[in-house]
């Protein structure tokens, strides 16, 4: 079970932050891909808070009763101080299956921040993949 890192950075066009994971060669916007039960973690180099929250495919923030409690399988990060890293770390769940479907082999984490919701470059997608 890997450890990833997703750096929050002030955004190239100047209106707030962009979400790049911290791999070499990759760009903001660019997905993180990881694999079931692996942790992701968020680096905020930024002077603001910011908070990954879940989304739907159209960057609209999921409900609070789809995602809390925290440490539940859709719960990303409490606040992130500036310059601070998020906690706790986001478990990657695989989606349940939902009969008469197998639960997915590849799927899609889509999320914004949820304390800048509209700010189009602070959002982010993390694919998952099942063993």
């Amino acid at each position: 079970m890997p450890d990833w890192s997703i750096k929050i950075v002030p955004s190239t066009t100047g209106e707030g932050a962009a979400f790049v994971p911290d791999l070499k060669g990759k760009n903001p916007g660019d997905p993180l891909e990881c694999m079931v039960d692996d942790l992701v973690s968020w680096n905020n180099t930024t002077g603001d808070q910011h908070q990954p929250w879940p989304a739907d495919d159209r960057y609209t923030a999921l409900p609070n009763d789809q995602v809390l409690p925290r440490g539940g399988p859709n719960y990303l990060s409490d606040i992130i101080p500036a310059n601070d890293s998020s906690r706790p770390s986001y478990d990657v769940a695989q989606p349940a299956a939902v009969p008469p479907a197998a639960a997915p082999a590849q799927w899609t984490v889509y999320y914004i921040c949820a304390l800048h919701p509209y700010v189009e470059s602070e959002r982010g997608t993390i694919i998952g993949n099942a063993y």
